[in-house]
């Protein structure tokens, strides 16, 4: 079956079923693919990219310096690739989210920090919002910036955290309401050292003094903004993160996100419980504000476009390092790949690919059947933790040039393949659009609801048995007997999962339920698990009916792997569930303190690292 990303929406989620405990093969059967029109569409973009990259990018020049190439940020604008979306009347090519992550995951197969100012300008900049505003003076703002070709980006986190519902930065209407003023500062933002134009949020205080987080575009040429610095990460060497700051920054009414456009995105609970039609069902030149997208699905599609295609860029290139490495390698006169370890580890770094390749592809045009958005939030840590898993399993395998960089290697004459470099840009992955165990928890929170809604949670008698555990799975699409043995245990996780929610939503509030986050963060994390079990079976089976009995092999050695995670997961939530002994969270909290544990420190003193050393060797 092919499909686009544009397709109409549908309401029923994948993951959502799972948690109920039914496995809705149905909806993920025949697995959707990319329509070829769509993706002839989007080949002449990845071309052009690819020109562009080899013209103008040397990576180890990005990594050294610490910034794009002057006026590279101008060539993509020309090429139209900071506008891949947007509508081709405004100067953009009009192109799926699909499309998109090609792209973006193009270039991050070159250089990270590329993917990740076209990733962010693309998926968080201005121009995503035309999707959700009616026509009106903000929407002809940004249309006329965008077709002038402006940089953009998101300004959200703050010092204090981006896990806050709260912003300390304050917006206060002035001129009778026809202007805010804005002080505050932002960090961690994305091309924010290079942006002509960001949306910031904001608190605003009512006259009743309620407080109100809103969305702000601001025009950073404004008096008063101010890029404090560029930050330097462990990795993502050239990406234009940066500190700013708003000193009292005028910003007229008219630029203030209507509240009607689904208030802020940043809750979890308003992007995967919304009514609303996900942002990927819209086509490029739909009419603006017809389709109920929200803000919090905007940043749903905008994250997969950021972590999802750079994921898949490390593992490909993980994959084919090994490869590399491998086939060029002796060991005691024998070629490397005669090992049996070697070929295993190279086998579970394909399964990595395949996992974040089918996830990546479902979640986007999966939409025609399902409401992928809850998909979404869960697939962020599954595609992340699976490219780290394959560039660290690569580095292991290639041992000490694993770990040499690639201006070492090129100095002595060996291939300069960067493992090193990609090492340290897929730890960034995993902290980007949120650290891990807080998507966990925010996942499992918006799929537990239900359990709360009256008639909510599983009906076992009214549920389709998808698999019953005969020849092969009920219904129109049967599944290769080698599957036969995943099915039944993926089916059986599944109920057990619903029985778990079911029993830890009984008697317990939501309220009291949320303070249980080791409990909630497993379950989040054994259902998304589930839903790359079932994303790989489902994949694997269509091809293999197409005439491409490897991909049994690769099912074979992703289930295997995420079952032995299921396992650990499993028994961590069972030892939680009945808890003996010391309370690990109490005893965090004697540290804390400083109340029992500093012996634990030796001589090494008390205070923060500083950039002299590890620790404050001033205070011994």
């Amino acid at each position: 079956m092919t499909s686009s990303d544009t397709s109409p929406p549908a309401s029923t989620s994948f993951l959502q079923e799972l948690y109920l405990g039914r496995v809705r093969w149905d909806l993920l059967r025949p697995f959707p693919e990319q329509d070829p029109g769509d993706r002839l569409a989007g080949d002449e973009a990845v071309a052009r990219l690819g020109r562009l990259l080899l013209d103008r990018v040397d990576p180890a020049a990005v990594e050294a310096d610490g910034r794009l190439p002057e006026g590279f940020l101008d060539a993509l604008q020309e090429a139209g690739l900071l506008s891949l979306m947007i509508d081709p009347s405004l100067g953009g090519l009009g192109l799926s989210w699909l499309n998109a992550c090609r792209v973006v995951e193009t270039a991050a197969s070159w250089s990270m920090p590329v993917a990740f100012a076209l990733a962010i300008h693309n998926g968080f900049g201005s121009g995503v919002y035309l999707r959700a505003l009616s026509p009106g003076p903000l929407r002809d703002l940004i249309a006329e910036r965008i077709a002038a070709g402006v940089v953009s980006g998101t300004a959200d986190a703050e010092i204090a955290g981006a896990g806050n519902r709260g912003r300390t930065t304050v917006a206060v209407p002035v001129e009778g309401g026809d202007a805010y003023l804005i002080s505050g500062e932002k960090v961690f933002i994305g091309n924010g050292s290079v942006a002509e134009l960001v949306d910031v949020s904001a608190t605003v205080v009512g006259d009743d003094g309620t407080e109100e987080v809103r969305l702000f575009f601001v025009d950073t040429r404004s008096p008063g903004f101010e890029v404090v610095s560029t930050h330097e990460f462990m990795g993502l060497r050239g990406a234009a993160f940066g500190m700013l700051r708003l000193d009292r920054v005028r910003v007229p009414a008219e630029q203030l996100m209507p509240e009607e456009s689904g208030g802020w995105r940043m809750r979890p609970e308003s992007s995967e419980s919304s009514e609303a039609g996900t942002a990927a069902g819209k086509a490029p030149g739909e009419a603006p504000g017809e389709a109920g997208v929200d803000l919090g699905e905007l940043a749903l599609f905008g994250r997969h476009l950021v972590i999802a295609p750079p994921a898949l860029a490390v593992a490909r290139a993980s994959l084919l390092w090994s490869r590399d490495f491998v086939n060029r390698r002796r060991i005691n006169d024998r070629a490397l790949g005669e090992y049996e370890e070697i070929r295993r580890r190279v086998a579970e770094n394909a399964a990595e690919v395949f996992l974040i390749e089918s996830l990546l592809v479902w979640c986007l045009l999966g939409a025609e059947r399902a409401d992928t958005r809850p998909d979404l939030t869960a697939a962020k840590n599954l595609v992340a933790l699976a490219s780290w898993r394959a560039v660290d399993g690569t580095m292991a395998l290639l041992g000490g040039e694993g770990y040499e960089t690639a201006r070492s290697k090129a100095a002595r004459g060996a291939p300069p393949l960067p493992v090193e470099r990609c090492f340290r840009d897929a730890r960034g992955l995993r902290v980007a659009g949120g650290v891990e165990f807080m998507l966990d928890l925010w996942s499992a929170e918006a799929n537990l609801r239900p359990y709360y809604e009256p008639g909510g949670g599983p009906e076992p008698e009214a549920d389709p048995r998808p698999y019953e555990g005969g020849a092969e799975p009920a219904g129109p699409f049967p599944f290769p007997p080698r599957h036969h043995d995943h099915l039944r245990r993926l089916t059986s996780r599944a109920e057990a999962l619903a029985e778990h929610c079911r029993a830890m939503t009984d008697d317990v509030p939501m309220d009291e339920l949320l303070t249980r986050q080791r409990s909630l963060a497993l379950v989040g994390r054994i259902a998304a698990e589930l839903l790359g079990l079932s994303v790989v079976l489902a994949r694997s089976a269509d091809l293999a009916e197409q005439g491409n009995p490897a991909v049994l092999d690769l099912a074979d050695v992703a289930c295997a792997a995420s079952e032995h995670r299921l396992d650990g997961l499993w028994s961590q939530l069972a030892h939680e569930t009945g808890r003996s002994g010391a309370d690990p969270a109490t005893l965090g909290d004697t540290w804390l303190r400083g109340t029992g544990l500093d012996f634990l420190i030796g001589g090494a003193g008390t205070a923060a690292p500083h950039t002299t050393g590890l620790y404050d060797h001033r205070s011994q």
